[in-house]
């Protein structure tokens, strides 16, 4: 499971401590035994594309850049267990839209030359989903290689989310993602 799942969003929406269970019949239960969690699938491949756009251009040293992202979010699915009661959890078609603020910091020589960059950004996001809309926190930092106006780049982005149905809770992604990029 990924790292703080059991806090966010499964005890927000459990409304009680969970804790992993020990014999494995289920995946998370309270320590009084009223509520069990079963995790039917956590998918975390995701896909996504972006456009960055430098105002006052982007040739070397620092860039003010500006950035828009369409990605998907991680596909989620469980089951909440309380006595006379199963809650089903899906979420299995969330998207973001993502815009934020940040700086480029790169050696680019004009023409065919090799470069380097590595950039940090900023900025809030949309969720749309089954589970209605929500809402964003972001902030990615990542560096790449160019080859004239063709590169490749890292990135790793840190979100946290906030979606209210069926009560209001928050999950964690950390994404990293392999980039191709085209400058022109």
């Amino acid at each position: 499971m990924p790292l703080h799942f059991k806090e966010y969003p499964l005890q927000q929406l459990v409304g009680r401590e969970l804790a992993v269970e020990p014999n494995r019949v289920h995946d998370y239960t309270t320590s009084e035994g009223s509520a069990t969690v079963d995790v039917r699938q956590f998918r975390r491949s995701t896909h996504g594309f972006g456009v960055s756009v430098y105002p006052f251009g982007n040739r070397s040293n620092t860039s003010l850049m500006l950035r828009v992202a369409r990605e998907t979010l991680p596909i989620i699915r469980f089951a909440i267990n309380k006595p006379g009661s199963v809650e089903r959890y899906s979420l299995s078609d969330g998207h973001t839209t993502d815009v934020g603020v940040g700086v480029n910091s790169s050696d680019r020589p004009a023409g065919w030359g090799m470069g380097t960059h590595s950039f940090a950004v900023g900025g809030v996001g949309r969720i749309r989903g089954e589970r209605g809309t929500g809402g964003r926190l972001f902030a990615e930092v990542g560096g790449g290689i160019s080859f004239g106006p063709i590169g490749f780049q890292v990135a790793v982005k840190i979100a946290h989310n906030r979606l209210k149905d069926p009560r209001p809770h928050s999950f964690y992604t950390v994404p990293m993602s392999l980039r191709g990029t085209l400058t022109f």
